[in-house]
């Protein structure tokens, strides 16, 4: 950092190997532990900072198994969001959670997902789609499959067992034949961030706590929208 000057753009080496390339030596603890704190990441990027790094590529995280630190690298997606998004996207996230569908229809039409003159068929398809989605931040009860039965802690969202992007692509065909609006703008590259942290937490087969998790953020958020 000695010789950073104007125009010269420094950078730092790092120690690791990507997220996809973990050694065997590595247990199904840490797996848990790095899955729960990229999830974290994911979230307070969207909801604290309204700033995110989009580009979920394993190659961008490097886990370092001698300090146990994540290391990010290839800033060249990061984007912001309107605070008006955020804030109303959140409130989606959160109905799909508690599993209220008069709030997410409300929120979809609010940010940009629907019209609202969409036939039946697909506001039940678009619901279904959030809350399949919300379903890691639901109680274990109104998940699809009761994972947290299996672990002592019964709020652990098992990543390794599933179902929601099976579900989720069984709901596309009728999405794409019955939608009125093309998404919101800023949910193309949300998406791939959201949709590809999840992907690794699968990979890696990750069992945490994940609607303690969501829950932890969404009361800091209402907090400091509060004031």
């Amino acid at each position: 950092y000695q010789r950073r000057v104007r125009g010269v753009l420094v950078t730092e080496m790092i120690s690791g190997c990507p997220i996809d390339k973990l050694p065997t030596s590595v247990s199904q603890e840490e797996r848990d532990i790095i899955g729960s704190h990229l999830m974290e990441l994911c979230l307070r990027e969207l909801f604290e900072f309204n700033f995110m790094q989009t580009d979920p590529n394993y190659s961008n995280f490097f886990y370092d198994v001698e300090t146990g630190m994540i290391n990010l690298i290839d800033f060249g997606a990061c984007r912001e969001f309107p605070q008006k998004f955020v804030d109303e996207y959140l409130r989606v996230v959160n109905a799909a959670a508690e599993r209220n569908e008069a709030v997410c229809l409300d929120g979809s039409i609010k940010l940009g997902f629907l019209t609202g003159e969409e036939n039946p068929e697909m506001i039940k398809a678009h619901l279904q789609a959030i809350m399949t989605l919300g379903e890691p931040f639901s109680a274990p009860e109104h998940r699809s499959t009761h994972q947290g039965s299996i672990n002592a802690d019964e709020d652990c969202f098992d990543y390794g067992s599933q179902r929601v992007t099976k579900n989720i692509h069984g709901l596309i065909p009728t999405m794409l034949k019955h939608r009125l609006t093309p998404p919101p703008e800023e949910t193309y590259t949300l998406h791939r961030k959201m949709a590809g942290t999840f992907l690794i937490c699968s990979k890696l087969r990750s069992k945490f706590n994940c609607r303690g998790l969501f829950k932890g953020i969404y009361n800091t958020c209402q907090l400091k929208n509060s004031k």
